[in-house]
């Protein structure tokens, strides 16, 4: 919520009429012949030409990959009473769902999840271990899509991102390596590093910067020419309000709308009508995920997405908007239950005009978050300051071996150690590590404190395993911190709260797949985010080299090989 979305917009005009108004480590699968499900999966051998042009005709010419930022599985099931036919209730009564989609590891943050979606890899293979993490070569915190040869087109002078810190290939980037031209992959968002991670290193990304959609020079030299058509097309007027758009009535459950713990940004205030009286207040609206939604598909008439002969294109879309608003005034909020059914309605009418303009015959739609969001918290001392806890590590530190500034940097959950310190004063890492572990451990409302020697073991302690899955030695921390459920580590003085953490409320987000023949079905067996990307590999024609997850048996492509898991998983179901 800063940077180049500090100056989101010169105007913000008409909006009240807008936001006012009423609806309208990866082996090759083992492979088996079967049935999963209901559905006959032929083998990989022995397929005749007849099934094989089958297969290939049944595959979708665009793959839709919907990621919304922040939205916990229970909020679809929490207002789909109130949402219209059209939108999330169209995918949930009409798509297979998968009700118990868990991340496995630690820090659920929007970088890591979006590379995770994207790539099919745990954050120990992809490499994006958080939204920041410290770097000891160049001694400062970075983005995970910092890189200062690639500036942004709209800004030469402003932070230039790419995806070079992400080390494994997307699904978007094999399927332009397997299919070459015949494919195309747009990914867009209103944050750069959930276009980036969805888009990969070879596909086109773009996000809101200072003058509306923007790239950075990685991905291309100019704007192309529809991208600046739809800025320059965009004309809004400063003033108006954000106001609901449902009767107060839907709101009652969740308490008065005037709540002290929120965190609204300056001028727009904690309760509706909001006025938009600054620019980045566009970023707090409804207007951003309906924009978004008209920009993709202004992207996807311009490259004939899913329209040319042969096509095999896939479309990205990073939602951000429920993120933003549940980090301003929490989860439970009027105004995140008002940004999820205006979303709603967004939805219906983005899978209305592709429905229109493209027919959904040949178009697979899959739909997840890249992690929840934990409740606003009650307590002062559930709003947890990191100094508590370098102050800890130093203080132990300077009994044992002395005074000394020992602590290099702590971008949560990841605490550094200055080892060069410790050479100096001839301490053993090992053991200024175990000191400092017991010191954060002594800490209210710390739950685990997770080593690099517990990574390096095995150890199955605590959160030992989910941080194995997301630990890079060359850019984690000697130790990763845990906070107890509810208490919110370093929060952030602008945010009414946040993620990042294992636990249920963060880790647990939607999984659907529509469209294709696929049945209106559930499923209650545990499956990882990790599985979406290798499911899709299946319906494009690519392979996920690098993917810990498993393609999802209940949603596999026509003439796949059914790796021996999905088989064993349908014989016990029988």
């Amino acid at each position: 919520m800063t940077g180049s979305w500090s100056r989101t917009l010169v105007s913000l005009g008409c909006l009240w009429v807008v936001l006012g108004s009423s609806p309208s480590e990866a082996r090759e699968p083992e492979v088996s012949s079967g049935k999963v499900g209901s559905r006959t999966v032929a083998p990989a051998r022995g397929s005749s030409r007849a099934q094989v042009s089958a297969a290939e005709e049944a595959r979708p010419s665009l793959v839709v990959f919907l990621v919304f930022d922040g939205l916990r599985y229970d909020d679809l099931e929490r207002w789909r009473h109130r949402m219209g036919p059209g939108g999330f209730r169209r995918l949930l009564e009409g798509g297979t769902v998968f009700d118990s989609a868990r991340y496995p590891y630690a820090t659920t943050k929007t970088c890591p999840g979006h590379a995770t979606l994207a790539t099919g890899a745990l954050p120990g293979a992809h490499g994006i271990i958080s939204n920041e993490w410290y770097e000891r070569e160049s001694g400062a915190e970075v983005s995970c899509v910092k890189d200062a040869a690639s500036p942004p087109l709209d800004d030469p002078k402003g932070k230039g991102v790419s995806p070079r810190r992400l080390l494994v290939p997307t699904l978007g980037d094999r399927l332009l390596a397997t299919h070459g031209a015949s494919s195309r992959v747009l990914s867009v968002s209103l944050k750069d590093r959930a276009a980036i991670m969805l888009g990969g290193h070879r596909g086109q990304a773009y996000w809101w910067g200072t003058k509306g959609f923007t790239t950075s020079r990685h991905h291309a030299e100019q704007l192309p020419s529809w991208v600046s058509t739809w800025n320059q097309a965009q004309v809004f007027q400063k003033g108006g309000v954000w106001a609901r758009g449902a009767e107060p009535g839907a709101y009652g459950a969740l308490g008065p709308d005037d709540d002290a713990r929120e965190r609204p940004p300056e001028g727009l205030g904690r309760t509706f009508p909001h006025p938009l009286s600054t620019e980045d207040a566009f970023l707090y609206t409804p207007l951003g995920a309906e924009k978004l939604f008209e920009f993709a598909l202004a992207g996807l008439r311009a490259e004939a997405l899913g329209k040319r002969p042969g096509a095999r294109d896939l479309l990205a879309i990073g939602m951000s908007s429920v993120d933003v608003v549940s980090h301003a005034f929490g989860p439970e909020s009027h105004e995140t239950a008002d940004m999820i059914l205006r979303m709603d309605r967004a939805l219906a009418a983005f899978l209305a005009t592709l429905e229109r303009e493209l027919g959904l015959s040949r178009v697979l739609v899959a739909m997840s978050a890249d992690h929840g969001m934990a409740p606003a918290p009650a307590r002062a001392e559930q709003r947890m300051p990191g100094v508590l806890v370098t102050h800890a590590v130093d203080a132990a530190l300077d009994r044992a071996f002395g005074p000394e500034d020992w602590v290099e940097a702590f971008s949560v959950p990841h605490l550094y150690l200055r080892q060069s310190r410790l050479k100096a004063r001839k301490v053993r890492l090992e053991d200024a590590v175990e000191v400092s572990r017991t010191a954060v451990q002594a800490l209210p409302g710390i739950s685990d404190v997770v080593s690099a020697s517990d990574v390096s073991a095995g150890r199955e302690r605590g959160f030992a395993r989910r941080v194995r899955g997301e630990y890079v030695p060359a850019r984690s921390g000697e130790l990763v911190i845990i906070a107890d459920p509810h208490v919110l580590l370093e929060p952030g003085e602008d945010h009414a709260s946040t993620h990042g953490t294992p636990y249920e409320y963060d880790i647990h987000v939607p999984l659907i797949l529509f469209g294709q023949g696929l049945p209106a079905a559930r499923h209650g067996r545990p499956v990882t985010p990790l599985d979406l990307a290798p499911t899709l590999a299946t319906w494009l024609g690519v392979t996920l080299p690098d993917a810990s997850g498993s393609p999802l048996c209940e949603a596999l492509a026509p003439g796949t090989a059914v790796p021996a898991s999905c088989a064993a998983n349908a014989a016990a179901a029988r």
